[in-house]
Formats: C-alpha cells, structure tokens, sequence
C-alpha cells in the first residue's frame, strides 16, 4: 500500500497520529500555527487547515510548498513511515526562477493599474490572471475568479507583506495593518498587511513596534473583528506600552467592506475620495484589555493625567473620592453633628467654622426611625429652611435592614437614585452590617465593599464610628480608642473624633485625628464643640490646652459643683424650699453669673437638669426643694 505519509511528515511539523490510521494532524505551514490545525490523509492526500481555511489536494499542497510532483514522495507503509528525507528545493536556481516571475508577472498588469500604483514592486498579474503579491522570497497567487485557493511559488510562510518598505515608514506616525495585500497596496496610508489573512500574525512583528500608535483596518465582518483582537492580544502582549487602535467601519456598510472597496468605489467616481476609510480610523478605537497586575504609568504621563487638583469638600475634613471617619462615645451626638454635616453640604453653609463645597448628600440612618428622623429635622428646618430635594434626601430603611448586611442596599440605593459626585453618609458602619467589624477579618471585606461604592460612582462616603468603651472613665481621643482598629483607620482619609467634657453638659470635646490631603493646623489639638440644645447645632469654641481637666469624672460636672455649693449656701437659713429668685441670688455673687437673657436661658436648663438627675424635688410652680440624701452622697464622691 502506498500513501503521502512521507511528503506530509516532512514538510508539517508537529505532526502526530490520531485515533484514525489514516489520519495526522500538525502545525499548518501556510500561517504562523501554534495549536496543530491541519488535518491530512494519508492515503487519498486531501488536507485541510481549520485555522487559515486553506485546504487542497496533494498536489496543490507540493504547488503551495514549491514541491516537485508529489508522488515521488509516495512510500510503501512498512512497519511506520520512511524516515528517508528529500530536501525541499529553495537552492540559487530556485531564488533567481521567482525573481523572473516576479518581473514577468508585473509586466504583466494592465496599464490602468501600473498608472495607479506607485509601484509595480510588489503586484502582478500571472497567466491565469489572478493577482500576485511579492514577498522576499516568495510569490503568493491571489485566489481564482470561480473561487480556487491561494497557492505559493517559493517561500509560503505567513510573512509582513511590503516589510522593506515600512522601515522607512516615520516612525512619529502611526502605521496601520490592513488585512490583504489589496487594501495595503491602495490604502493611501503607511501600512502593511499579513501574508494569510485576518487570525494569521507572522512570528516576528518587532518591526510595528517602532511606532508608538498602531492603526488596524480590517474587513467589516467577523473574521475582521475577531482578528484585530487576536492582533491586539499579540501586540500588547510584546509591547504593553504601544497604543492599538482599530478602525470602527459604519455599521450601515456591507458584511465583509473593506479598503479595497473603498478603493474600487473610489475609481469608479473618480472623485479619489476615501470617506468611509477616513470616518472609520476618525473613530478607531483604542483597545484595552484588563490590567491582570498593577497598572504601570510613567512619570510625564502620570503627572498629566491625574493634574486636577484635589476638591476639599469640607475643609480638613473632607476630600472629594474619600472616606471619613467621625467617630465617638455613645451619647455624644454623632448623629446630630452628621445631621448638621448634611444640611451644611447640601446648602453649602460653613461646617464648625470649616469651608464647605456645595454638593447633594444622601443620609443613610441605620438606628432612628423615619419619625425620629422626622423630629430631629424640626430645628433644622428653623435653621436652614428647606433644603431644594435635589441637594439632600434621606435613606428610608426596611424592619429588616439594621444589623444585617445592607452593603448591597446600599450600592443599589446609590444606584437607582443616579448619585454621583456626592456625599453619602452612612450612620452608622455597625449597625449597616452582621459582622463583628471589630475583627479584622470582618473588617477587611466591609472596606472593600465601601471602596467598590466610592471608586465606581465617584461619590465620597462619610462614616460614624464608635469609640471602645473603658472603665477608667473618659478616654483622650486618639485613633487607638476606634472600633475597628487600624484596619479601619488606616483605610480612610480623614478622621474626626468628639468625646464627653466634664466641663458641662453643653460642652464637648473634639479633635481632627487624622488627614491624609492637605495641611491642618488642627491635627491632633483638642477643641471645644459648644452644644446649643435649642437650636441643636454645635458650633466650634477654643482650643483646649488641657484636655484631661475636661475627662474628669461626672461627679465633678459643673452642675454638681453649683448644687453642692447653693446647698451649703441654703443650709444657713431654715428654709424647706426656693424659687427661681432665690437661686439668683446665689449666683450672682459668683463670677460669669451676670443676670443676661443667655444666663437666664441657662439656668432654666440647670433647674430642668436638676429635677431629672433627682437632686432638686418639685412643689409647685416656681418652688423647689432640695433633695438632702442625693446631695450628700454627692459630696462624698467629691
């Protein structure tokens, strides 16, 4: 029995059995294969390239491979193939028959073409009148008219079509790839094409990369697509930093136009005018694929990419794209202080006596219910007016939202309302989740939600912490009280933390712990919140100097020190009751007592302070009397 066993393993490599006998499949010879994607047979000689599509008889495959007659390579099968190999002729002779042809087949070209073209170098015309393109060593036959398979005279392996010529292409401009040797030839750009078609590259194309910009026009089909990316994925593969884009043909243009229609159309007007061609590399697009490492960026393009100016949204305290923390013990107003935060921002009003951009807020509350959060807007009402809807909205939350994880409510929340370049305030992050966040391990996730939400929407986040309770009393603020931890503190841009004073009820404690952007006179330095409990804002008063005088123990609290005195003071007449007129006479002989609408404003809040903590006792309008046992137990404390 005799086969094409032999011509096949000697000019296919790669090659290897399959399950059929009679079967092999290997590396095509015709592009630059890297999986094995011809199939041929044995026997009958027929093969077949599910890759480039070129497929044939035994004889085309010699004529392909400028092989001699093929059946010279026919073996008898004898326990395997015949390992004997006969060189393929590429020898001088070879080189100078495919000089003449080229010449021959040039000469051959019409006169109408030969006047169009600048150059008969690289095209000819051969006796059967198909096309053909010129390579160093090689001559591709263009397909037939009734649709006959490209053939080869001489070197057939996918090669740069006109390389020569693009090494002298300026190198500052872009050099574009069509996808046949047609487009390439009348394309009135620098380009070059590929010797087998759109999915086929040759195996070196360091020469594309001595352009910065890479242009690719191929066919508008598929195959056209899909080759480009294939290109792009090799391009960018070999050469990160050069740019790639791909020529974006109109959608209402023919499955399968290309540059060489353009051109026929173009011939046929005589108004040698490439519109589609030019529309199409006007809306060439850059193609990108998906960093799998970091993103790496020069020095030049960095600073010119990213030169916008950081927004501070609220001077020290917040950056626009930023997290900030406000953290603080239970009972101090943090939920006031954001509330005050919102209205500001969403009217653009000064915050604590710190700038603020104007920009629409959204309030998320975790802990109140709608009529809580209805109530506590009363006094804002009074103080700002209503605020346009536009500018500041509040999140209404399900039974079934606190302490469960709202994370997805929340990205869809943001979502569905459209909110961009904004500020969402989140009160607070333990109650908007299940998890323990003072475990790293819960923490690390919950960050990384917050960091997806404030990336892709642009918007900055404001979120209320806690502070870590302790038995010895008010702590100073630092960071390290946070719960949360470093986890938390680290990740976020700025930090903002308030805490008890001993100093009054009206009184807090405040301190900027942390900021990331930016110069703050007041990094780390103890400030004093003055809480107006009618109209329920706090304003920013002095520096505190010594912030531990303000952590005493709450029995050292102002109020306890006037009631002790006034008790003393009561105890040298007989007296079993006072009115309003008998205080005041206590305190005027004491310094910042003097009888003003303010002072007077105060006092009422002392009295009404004092018959909730049980130390005075009600008997009447405008009488009171006081009540001995509490007091005396407040004396020995002190």
């Amino acid at each position: 029995m005799y086969t094409y066993e032999k011509m096949f393993r000697e000019n296919v490599k790669g090659i290897k059995e399959t399950n059929n006998p009679e079967q092999l499949i290997g590396l095509c010879p015709f592009h630059d294969d890297n999986h094995p994607s011809l199939s041929v047979n044995i026997k009958i000689g027929l093969w077949n390239c599910k890759s480039c599509g070129m497929s044939g008889n035994a004889n085309q495959f010699a004529k392909e491979l400028s092989l001699d007659n093929p059946k010279q390579y026919m073996s008898k099968v004898n326990n395997g193939h015949n390992k004997k190999t006969i060189p393929v002729n590429t020898g001088k002779k070879r080189c100078d028959d495919i000089a003449k042809n080229k010449s021959r087949y040039a000469s051959q070209l019409s006169d109408e073409i030969k006047q169009i073209l600048d150059s008969t170098e690289y095209v000819g015309m051969d006796d059967t009148n198909r096309l053909t393109f010129h390579y160093p060593y090689g001559i591709k036959h263009h397909k037939g008219c009734n649709g006959e398979n490209p053939y080869w005279e001489g070197d057939g392996h996918c090669q740069i079509f006109m390389e020569d010529r693009a090494k002298g292409y300026p190198t500052d401009k872009p050099i574009y790839i069509f996808e046949g040797e047609k487009d390439a030839l009348v394309a009135p750009f620098n380009g070059i094409s590929f010797s087998a078609g759109a999915g086929s590259i040759p195996k070196d194309i360091t020469i594309l990369f001595r352009h910065d910009t890479i242009i690719i026009v191929y066919d508008n089909d598929k195959t056209g697509k899909d080759g480009a990316i294939k290109l792009v994925s090799r391009i960018k593969k070999e050469s990160p930093r050069t740019i790639v884009r791909i020529a974006k043909w109109n959608e209402s243009l023919a499955d399968g136009y290309d540059v060489w229609d353009e051109w026929k159309k173009t011939m046929t007007d005589k108004n040698y005018h490439y519109d589609e061609l030019d529309e199409a590399i006007k809306n060439a697009v850059e193609y990108k694929f998906p960093n799998k490492g970091f993103e790496v960026i020069d020095m030049k393009t960095l600073m010119n990419k990213y030169n916008i100016p950081l927004i501070h949204i609220i001077e020290n305290l917040l950056v626009e794209k930023s997290v900030t923390l406000v953290a603080g013990t239970d009972g101090v107003g943090k939920t006031w202080l954001v509330m005050q935060m919102a209205f500001c921002l969403a009217s653009g009003k000064e915050f604590l006596g710190f700038k603020v951009e104007k920009r629409p807020v959204l309030l998320i509350q975790f802990e109140l219910s709608p009529e809580q959060i209805s109530e506590r807007l009363i006094p804002f009402q009074k103080n700002f007016g209503f605020v346009n809807n536009k500018y500041l909205d509040f999140a209404l939350l399900g039974k079934d939202s606190i302490f469960s994880d709202a994370w997805r409510k929340v990205e869809n929340t943001i979502d569905e309302n459209g909110m961009k370049d904004a500020v969402i305030i989140i009160d607070n992050i333990y109650a908007s989740t299940d998890a323990d966040v003072s475990n790293n391990h819960f923490m690390k996730p919950l960050l990384q939600k917050i960091h997806k939400i404030k990336t892709q929407t642009g918007n900055s986040i404001v979120l209320v912490g806690h502070h870590n309770k302790t038995d010895d009393g008010e702590p100073l603020l630092n960071k390290n009280i946070i719960t949360g931890g470093k986890t938390l503190t680290n990740y976020v841009s700025n930090v903002f933390q308030m805490g008890d004073s001993s100093m009054g009820t009206d009184y807090r404690r405040a301190k900027i712990t942390k900021v990331r952007d930016g110069h703050c006179d007041l990094l780390h330095q103890a400030f004093r919140l003055d809480w107006n409990p009618d109209k329920c804002l706090f304003t920013r008063g002095g520096i505190i100097t010594n912030e531990m005088a303000h952590c005493k123990p709450k029995t050292n609290r102002w109020e306890y020190e006037v009631i002790i005195e006034f008790s003393e003071y009561e105890s040298q007449r007989n007296a079993k009751d006072f009115d309003r007129h008998r205080l005041w006479e206590f305190l005027s002989t004491k310094d910042g007592w003097e009888k003003t609408p303010s002072n007077e404003t105060k006092v009422t809040r002392l009295i009404n302070r004092l018959k909730e903590w049980g130390l005075i006792i009600p008997k009447g309008y405008n009488k009171y009397e006081l009540n001995w046992d509490e007091i005396a137990l407040l004396t020995l404390d002190k």
